[in-house]
């Protein structure tokens, strides 16, 4: 009998316990997919804070189109912590960062001082350390006004051009909150991020380039043409295409093109004396994508188009150790 007492009792205290203290309704929360810093004009900081608003799959397509997934507030303020408690005040909800895509920093307050403006992001828990991080050239708000081109929001717009241009384009270079202390923190002090700008010509946002940070601010910056052999000395490309101008006169402004498939980079320091070099091994296997203004017959021909190619890779090489010593980096 008190067998049957006991387990009675334990029964009813395990029931007791599936109950839970604390609740998360979704109807009280503001999902929030993007963010955008830039500097205000009254107060120091201007934060622009991107929420999905969920739209429903029923109804008249025409009424549906029209209708967007997402709404932006911007609130200005001294502190990143009260902009986002006034937030709420605007929205009526409270917000919720576990599902924020990606951070855009305007290059305006990057050249000035980057990392204090981040430490809300490190210590507030619900924000994932392996969020994107980006600079962006002008006002980062405006790369979240407008409609997006396929996806819902904006915020995943963007996220998913870094991807493709870090993965499959090759000239940019994907970095996370994580990704970004990581950098700071080594012997150099310097990191990389991604970068965004508008292309005056199309007026389309584009994800290219490397924004280079040193200490705590952002002190220059490379295209996607540099960008990509940046990225192979640091062993960090994963996949692309190389143009390569025609040598012959009179040819058409076309260029002969070749996909890179795998970089694998070495560094070897060596010290002599009071002098240290550094040496870089790199192996780049590829195929070639397109020949404009080359013939390959033979394997004559071959090795003449690999010694070209080999010219190509060790002056862009050089040239961008060239330009990171101008800006004082080791990124």
């Amino acid at each position: 009998m008190k067998t049957w007492i006991r387990l009675i009792a334990w029964t009813s205290m395990v029931l007791l316990l599936t109950g839970c203290w604390s609740k998360m309704e979704l109807t009280e929360r503001a999902f929030v997919i993007a963010i955008a810093i830039d500097k205000g004009e009254k107060e120091e900081l201007e934060l622009t804070v991107q929420i999905y608003k969920p739209v429903s799959q029923f109804g008249v397509p025409s009424v549906q189109e029209q209708k967007s997934a997402f709404i932006n507030v911007t609130l200005t303020g001294s502190s990143i912590f009260n902009i986002i408690r006034d937030n709420s005040t605007v929205t009526g909800r409270r917000s919720q960062f576990s599902h924020t895509q990606i951070v855009l920093i305007s290059d305006e307050i990057a050249k000035e001082n980057l990392t204090d403006f981040l430490d809300f992001f490190y210590r507030e828990p619900e924000v994932r350390l392996r969020t994107e991080l980006m600079i962006a050239e002008g006002k980062a708000r405006d790369y979240l006004s407008g409609r997006s081109l396929i996806e819902n929001t904006l915020g995943s717009q963007i996220e998913k051009q870094l991807n493709f241009a870090s993965e499959i384009a090759g000239n940019t270079f994907e970095a996370t909150f994580l990704d970004l202390a990581f950098q700071l923190k080594s012997e150099s002090e310097s990191a990389m991020l991604p970068y965004i700008f508008v292309d005056s010509r199309f007026r389309q946002s584009l994800v290219q380039g490397i924004a280079i940070i040193k200490k705590d601010k952002m002190v220059g910056k490379l295209g996607p043409d540099e960008a990509e052999y940046l990225l192979m000395l640091a062993d960090h490309y994963g996949y692309g295409v190389i143009e390569i101008p025609c040598e012959r006169e009179g040819a058409v402004k076309l260029m002969d093109t070749f996909e890179i498939l795998n970089v694998d980079t070495t560094m070897t320091p060596a010290i002599h004396g009071n002098a240290i070099s550094v040496r870089f091994d790199v192996q780049i296997d590829g195929s070639v994508g397109e020949l404009v203004c080359t013939s390959i017959r033979d394997m004559k021909d071959e090795q003449k188009f690999a010694e070209k190619m080999k010219r190509l890779l060790e002056e862009q090489l050089e040239n961008v150790f060239k330009t990171l010593q101008e800006q004082k980096t080791d990124a």
